[in-house]
């Protein structure tokens, strides 16, 4: 078995890409883990799909991974197409639970790394592929706090709030709740926008402002 040495993980179910990493996720110190090379075709059926890998063939690398400054070994896998890398972590079961790419730097001593090793095949199940996003994180972010923003205001038949919001949006003045939370909710949809983050802003500060 083989080990990689010294790497930081953003486990989510979410694969961040490692710019997007937030200061608000939990970054992993990992110690020692098992790094397995793969083909190409393979990593990318993992990386696509929910799925499961045979119990039995985990079993050599089960609580095999130490994170730094945890007493109790955890089940991760390193998987590296020498193209591409991908942290696995997994249930007893062999049931994927998260995922994190990785930074630059670790990506590219790792895939150079996964050259010198043979490749091993993993038994993968497919169970359903990953959706995946075509904006930014914080574009993601800022739309789902929006339709939050206009959930409140709607159970909250908040009318001038939602009319000052929506003014701001689209120039227009408005009265009805129903037509200017659809109107917004079709607007989310569009591709992320700098007036969408001005909206935001101006949530933000209209709770900053109760304090």
């Amino acid at each position: 078995m083989h080990y990689y040495y010294d790497l930081l993980v953003n486990l989510d179910e979410t694969s961040w890409e490692f710019y997007e990493w937030d200061k608000k996720d939990s970054i992993i110190p990992i110690k020692k883990i098992p790094i397995i090379r793969i083909k190409e075709q393979d990593f990318l059926k993992i990386y696509s799909y929910e799925g499961q890998i045979e119990e039995e063939w985990l079993k050599t690398y089960q609580k095999k991974t130490i994170i730094k400054g945890n007493v109790q070994n955890v089940t991760m896998i390193l998987i590296s197409s020498t193209k591409n890398s991908l942290v696995l972590e997994l249930a007893d079961d062999g049931k994927i639970i998260n995922r994190s790419k990785l930074l630059i730097e670790d990506e590219n001593n790792i895939n150079e790394l996964a050259t010198t090793l043979k490749e091993i095949s993993i038994p993968f199940k497919k169970i359903k592929q990953i959706k995946r996003e075509r904006e930014f994180r914080q574009a993601l972010e800022e739309k789902n706090l929006i339709k939050i923003e206009l959930k409140t205001l709607k159970e909250k038949e908040n009318i001038s709030k939602c009319a000052y919001l929506y003014y701001e949006w689209f120039g227009e003045l408005e009265t009805d709740l129903d037509k200017m939370i659809e109107t917004c909710l079709q607007e989310l949809k569009k591709p992320y926008s700098l007036k969408i983050h001005e909206i935001v802003s101006l949530i933000r500060l209209s709770y900053k402002e109760r304090l």
